[in-house]
């Protein structure tokens, strides 16, 4: 959740698991209070791209929810964290479904 150098900084990584490249065109990123971030540009076939958490979006250090939308709007990904996973600085978190 947090940057060890600046803590207030926060990003997600999304990781493209299919074949072919996904277009972000349209998709979203929501926090547990349902504010949204747009997403732009791509992720290569088998590739990860580190999205940059910024307002109105927050991540916070109490445990929330982070939301995946596609262009659609339908949810693609969606997951909770918890207070104690916030409180290391640095460590990247895995979902998995």
């Amino acid at each position: 959740m947090n940057d060890v150098k600046t803590p207030e900084r926060e990003t997600v990584t999304l990781l493209n698991t299919a074949d072919i490249p996904i277009d972000l065109a349209g998709w979203t990123i929501k926090d547990k209070q349902k504010n949204s971030l747009p997403l732009s540009g791509s992720i290569a076939a088998g590739t990860t791209k580190i999205i940059e958490i910024d307002t109105p979006v927050t991540l916070s250090n109490k445990g929330g929810i982070i939301t995946l939308l596609n262009a659609q709007g339908v949810k693609v990904h969606g997951v909770s964290y918890t207070k104690e996973e916030a409180r290391q600085p640095g460590r990247t978190i895995p979902f998995q479904n």
